[in-house]
């Protein structure tokens, strides 16, 4: 099958030069990473470096097929050149658009709408999820309700990050609708089940190689974290997603200063931040651009611990134990689909001994049980795939 995969992207998808018509050219290498400047406006690139990881396991999950990835702004660039969807809709027999949370209220979907009105193939929406349930309906823009009936017009298949997605898809007439989990959970399959094996063992809560993740510029969370865990001796390792274009995490320095060495993925510029002050640990931030190094990199870890999905995800990706904190209602709905163990923010944030809590609760994790439901859900994810012809 001739598949057009678009939405959020793998980070191979750097190497995009320019697009025309219905052929995407790319360059023979990545940009380079280095100063200020650079590196932000890679972060600003894919909103949050966490995407990446989407974008591979929905590529991933067609592989044996004929896919060309288009850029989403080439789509929407093009909305009134009719000869580039000519071009398109002779070219491919279906589109993949690789999606995360956009049912939420603070965004609307106009463009989406917009292109798939004009795209005149079947319409695969993959990992579409909620951010938050309640009063999801009302408070949905327009340009978001105008994107489901698109597609409710159409021959469309919806594969949904959880159950509560689905459910509301299907109220809101959607035919094919089937929970299957964000795509990024099947990209290694080998190595998440030898993560989940792994996380149940009560010593990893004294583990100092620790993979921290969170919102640094926002909470202190994760600092209160690295104390409580990590000797006073020890290195906190904290990776940046999006915090220096969403949560107030700066550079105080000009522009094309450098900041950044891209062989280690560690941040060398001077920071700043909400909190900082509080910090009682030697500590690092990394940031990555390239998944596979970010894997390697984790793969150096003793544990992955933190309250972001996607950072927690590459950790198990390379087969090292993690564990999620869950803070919202998107994160709950994919965690509570894929049977991991986790821990509740509220519960985490108010344990005065986080260390002994923390061995408590992976001491009593079923590895058997969670590795036996995770190989459930990959079976069902790639039989929903075979339904849509995939």
């Amino acid at each position: 099958m001739r598949i057009l995969l678009t939405g959020i992207p793998s980070y191979l998808q750097r190497t995009v030069s320019r697009v025309s018509g219905a052929t995407v050219h790319h360059k023979p290498y990545f940009d380079d990473i280095r100063s200020k400047k650079e590196l932000i406006d890679q972060v600003k690139k894919i909103a949050n470096t966490g995407n990446y990881l989407i974008g591979e396991g929905a590529a991933y999950a067609l592989r044996g097929h004929d896919v060309t990835y288009v850029p989403f702004w080439h789509l929407v660039n093009s909305r009134g050149a009719n000869d580039v969807y000519d071009a398109l809709n002779k070219e491919f027999d279906m589109c993949v658009f690789a999606s995360a949370n956009l049912l939420r209220p603070g965004y609307s979907a106009d463009l989406e709408a917009d292109v798939f009105e004009k795209l005149k193939m079947p319409v695969l929406v993959m990992g579409i999820g909620i951010q938050k349930r309640e009063g999801l309906k009302e408070n949905l823009p327009a340009g978001t309700l105008r994107f489901l009936e698109v597609l409710k017009q159409k021959e469309s298949f919806f594969l949904t990050r959880g159950y509560f997605t689905a459910e509301f898809l299907r109220t809101e007439g959607m035919k094919f609708v089937k929970p299957t989990g964000c795509p990024s959970l099947f990209f290694a399959p080998n190595e998440m089940r030898r993560s989940l094996t792994s996380l149940a063992n009560a010593d990893l809560a004294s583990a100092q190689k620790l993979a921290l993740g969170g919102y640094l510029g926002s909470v202190a969370d994760t600092i209160v974290d690295a104390h409580a865990l990590l000797k006073t001796d020890s290195v906190a390792s904290y990776v940046i997603q999006d915090e220096v274009v969403a949560y107030n995490l700066t550079l105080p320095v000009d522009d094309n200063a450098p900041v950044y060495d891209r062989s280690s993925g560690r941040i060398t510029g001077k920071t700043e931040y909400k909190h900082q002050e509080k910090w009682q640990r030697e500590n690092e931030l990394m940031v990555f651009f390239d998944t596979n190094q970010w894997r390697a990199w984790s793969s150096s870890r003793d544990l992955c611990i933190g309250r972001r999905f996607h950072g927690c995800v590459i950790g198990m990706q390379a087969g090292t134990p993690s564990l999620m904190i869950a803070v919202d209602d998107r994160m709950r709905e994919m965690l509570e689909f894929i049977g991991f163990p986790y821990i509740e923010a509220g519960v985490w944030n108010r344990e005065s001994d986080k260390r002994a809590h923390l061995a408590n609760f992976l001491s009593k994790i079923d590895a058997q049980a969670v590795t036996e439901r995770y190989s459930a859900c990959e079976a069902n994810f790639q039989s929903a795939l075979k339904q849509v012809g995939i």
